[in-house]
């Protein structure tokens, strides 16, 4: 897991390891619990819910602490709020729903990457420790055979694989599948029927059980064969794992776990019990807090140095806090308790370990309630930005509007955040949009790779006329969507950026969305171009690099304009505006962008009021003004 974070490209399917790490946790907690009930006649849940939180708590608050200072330094400022809820559910340990709701995809896209988001897998987890002990008291109120019971959490982990594989759609983000407790709630269950299945294995014959360990033995490694050619072979974004795949590897986890867990010593247990392999499962749970942070933190724009040796740095960096956290919180206190974080100090310690999860909390709050500012010098978000609209044109009309936003995330996030009535009381927005869609047919390419068109997009890209029809605005606005800075396939071949065939393509759709917007009752059309970006590369989409480029943003801006001129069709001017003299992170001392390409709930009204004028220059049939905006230091 921590190569793959590190470098996909080294370890594609690496994201499968927590297939595994499932399937252990399932088989460990089911065998506690059992055990306890065997030896005493009943489970103590209070006991088992505090014990749990005595484990992971402490070092995940530590982590989540961490991560809010270092959001409040270094991360974009129109990102803070939303870290600061990140980490709340985090600490809530529901951070997988969230999200799951929020479209925070685990395979890369172009927003940045949560801090806190490899804690989802902590969260199904701790909601398996909430919720399992009460179904495993339950069943064993109804049957004491460990059989009838193991076929009872299978058929449960069956349920849940098949419900995954219901709702997965081929070629569509698989982020409802893969954070959903639900969808993968089978891993866990998995690992708890063979626990419940072997609860009971003392009481059976010593031959028996060595030759049955011994089996298991064997069969472990070509299971572990299967991980690794898997790890290493398996493309990212395969359909395999969630049609069934993900199930056949936690069934194939359950054998180097039982081989490792057998009471007859094996090959196995030999290599697992070497010297550096006990040592870094010691900090294991640690390495994983940490890992996801440093990585989003440590990135090329704050560091001076990329590839391997970043990618070295981080791994040293990760191992390094692993250790002190392991020595100094986790040990410590699964030992001797909180108690043992002030050597000496009862009643501070007790203090400390009091307070410690409120004011985390706290802190998410207080962060989600950020202003944005950036407390780094301006020049490092890329200057500060002032834009206004132009003299005479600001008023409102008294007469309402209508526009409808057609494009991508781009503009759903100005239709998001538009600011209501106060705003621009005479300009009514709705949003036409699909989230990492275009409204034009084609297959995008990244270093050569086609990107697979949702059958979501595919149906959206059918039916947005019909939707544009319901409201048939006064204006059409189109964005000029980022994936035209990239390569695209059509119909007649690869079309390479800044080619003849890639500025006909260019040109083509914009012919497609313009004669089917006014086809589908737009009384006027017009265009928004690209402005300049400038988003942290993560490493997790080589679409990031192309964005950037000005120079490719300035000809697609060209072609656009070129177009639009032989066409009538009038074009708002957002590039001159906001990247007249360069890229700006802020406007009007607020920060510009969410994520480095999104408009935030403080920056959208702010563009809004330097796009309404414009909007009701175009309604009325005049030209905009479409070097309206200003840039002043």
């Amino acid at each position: 897991m921590l190569i793959y974070h590190v470098n996909g490209d080294w370890a594609p399917g690496g994201w499968l390891g927590v297939d595994l790490f499932f399937v252990l946790s399932g088989y460990l907690i089911t065998s506690l619990l059992l055990s306890e009930q065997l030896r005493w006649g009943s489970i103590d849940l209070i006991g088992f819910w505090l014990s749990r939180a005595r484990r992971l708590l402490p070092s995940l608050v530590v982590v989540c602490g961490a991560v809010l200072v270092a959001a409040s330094l270094w991360t974009v400022p129109g990102r803070r709020s939303p870290v600061g809820w990140d980490v709340l559910s985090a600490l809530l340990y529901v951070a997988n729903w969230r999200f799951l709701l929020g479209d925070e995809s685990y395979f890369g896209n172009l927003a940045l990457p949560s801090p806190v988001r490899h804690t989802w897998s902590l969260s199904i987890e701790e909601q398996y420790y909430l919720l399992f002990p009460l179904l495993l008291i339950g069943l064993s109120a109804i049957t004491r055979n460990r059989i009838v019971r193991s076929a009872v959490l299978l058929l449960l982990a069956l349920a849940s694989a098949a419900w995954m594989v219901h709702l997965y759609v081929p070629g569509q983000d698989p982020g409802r599948v893969y954070y959903g407790t639900d969808t993968r709630a089978f891993e866990l269950l998995v690992g708890a029927a063979v626990g419940s299945l072997m609860a009971g294995r003392a009481a059976t014959a010593r031959r028996r059980r060595s030759t049955v360990d011994r089996v298991i033995g064997l069969a472990a490694w070509p299971a572990l064969a299967v991980f690794a050619v898997a790890f290493f072979v398996l493309p990212e974004k395969s359909d395999l794992p969630f049609q069934g795949g993900l199930l056949v590897l936690a069934l194939l986890a359950t054998l180097p776990i039982l081989a490792a867990a057998g009471r007859t010593p094996g090959s196995l247990q030999s290599v697992l019990s070497l010297e550096w392999l006990r040592r870094l499962g010691l900090i294991s749970y640690s390495l994983y807090l940490w890992h996801w942070p440093v990585i989003v933190f440590l990135n090329p724009a704050q560091v001076p140095i990329d590839g391997a040796a970043l990618s070295l740095v981080q791994i040293a960096v990760s191992v390094g806090l692993a250790v002190i956290t392991y020595r100094y919180v986790e040990r410590p206190i699964r030992t001797r308790g909180f108690r043992a974080l002030i050597p000496a100090r009862p009643q501070p310690s007790v203090a400390v370990a009091r307070v410690a999860m409120p004011v985390a909390v706290l802190g998410a709050l207080a962060l989600t309630q950020s202003s944005g500012s950036s407390a780094a010098p301006a020049s490092a978000v890329g200057g500060s930005s002032h834009l206004e609209p132009t003299a005479g044109v600001s008023a409102t009309s008294g007469v309402k509007r209508s526009v409808v936003l057609l494009g991508n995330s781009v503009p759903a996030s100005l239709t998001q955040n538009h600011g209501g009535d106060t705003t621009v009381p005479d300009v009514v927005p709705t949003g036409n949009v699909s989230l990492g869609c275009d409204p034009f047919p084609g297959e995008k390419l990244i270093d050569g790779d086609p990107v697979k068109v949702s059958p979501d997009c595919v149906e959206w890209q059918q039916e947005w006329g019909k939707a544009m029809r319901l409201v048939s605005p006064d204006v059409a606005l189109y964005f000029v969507p980022q994936t035209l800075v990239s390569d695209f396939k059509n119909d007649e071949g690869v079309q390479r950026f800044g080619t003849a065939g890639h500025d006909a393509f260019i040109r083509s759709s914009l012919d497609h969305v313009r004669t089917t917007s006014l086809a589908h009752g737009a009384k006027r059309f017009a265009l928004t171009n690209l402005a300049c970006h400038r988003m942290p590369d993560f490493g997790v989409n080589k679409e990031i690099d192309l964005i950037n480029d000005d120079e490719r943003v300035r000809h697609v801006n060209a072609v656009a304009t070129a177009w639009a001129r032989t066409h009538g069709v009038p074009v708002i001017d957002t590039f001159s505006a906001l990247c007249k003299d360069g890229y700006h992170g802020e406007v009007n001392g607020v920060p510009l962008y969410q994520d480095g390409i999104h408009y935030t709930p403080r920056s959208g009204p702010i563009y809004w009021r330097w796009l309404a004028p414009q909007i009701r220059d175009i309604a009325s049939g005049k030209k905009p003004a479409s070097d309206a905006g200003t840039i002043s230091r």
